[in-house]
């Protein structure tokens, strides 16, 4: 959090909470967190990372079918009172907290989404007479909460039987 105003007005603020999105610090090369630590050498400018950018199936936060990137995290900021004395209330004092995750992601609906289609396979079939050939896909993502269910993986098409005697 940088250059984060906790005044309003001429007081502090009571309570701030701040969404907080991945960046990365331009130092180390590699789309995953689990990548080989290769210096980025010359060091890159910090930027926000996106679920588009960087735009490679390996980075740990593509998700090309969202919009925006949910925050990964959360602050709350809340101002604690003063003593008489101008010394703040010792934390024993204070109420309990939790580190309850907001799972907003897992609500998104996400279609299925295969490969390219393979190359044609070898017609199969008896000399002089019709027969038929196959290329198939693979599911890249499986579909989740709702989205579109794949397509068909495998398709067949006629074809003539080659080097026939």
């Amino acid at each position: 959090i940088d250059s984060l105003n906790l005044c309003e007005g001429d007081h502090w603020m009571d309570e701030v909470s701040v969404d907080l999105f991945p960046y990365d610090a331009g130092t180390d090369s590699g789309f995953t967190f689990s990548s080989p630590n290769f210096a980025t050498i010359p060091q890159e400018t910090v930027k926000e990372i996106t679920c588009s950018s960087p735009s490679h199936p390996a980075n740990s936060f593509y998700y090309p079918k969202l919009k925006i990137l949910p925050p990964i995290a959360q602050v709350k900021m809340v101002k604690l009172k003063k003593s008489h004395l101008g010394l703040s209330v010792p934390y024993i004092n204070l109420p309990a907290k939790s580190n309850e995750i907001i799972d907003s992601v897992s609500e998104t609906p996400l279609d299925c989404e295969v490969s390219q289609w393979s190359s044609w396979g070898l017609c199969r079939g008896v000399c002089r007479e019709t027969g038929t050939k196959i290329r198939t896909r693979f599911v890249l993502l499986q579909p989740a909460n709702n989205g579109m269910p794949c397509p068909n993986l495998d398709e067949e098409t006629a074809c003539e039987p080659e080097n026939c005697v």
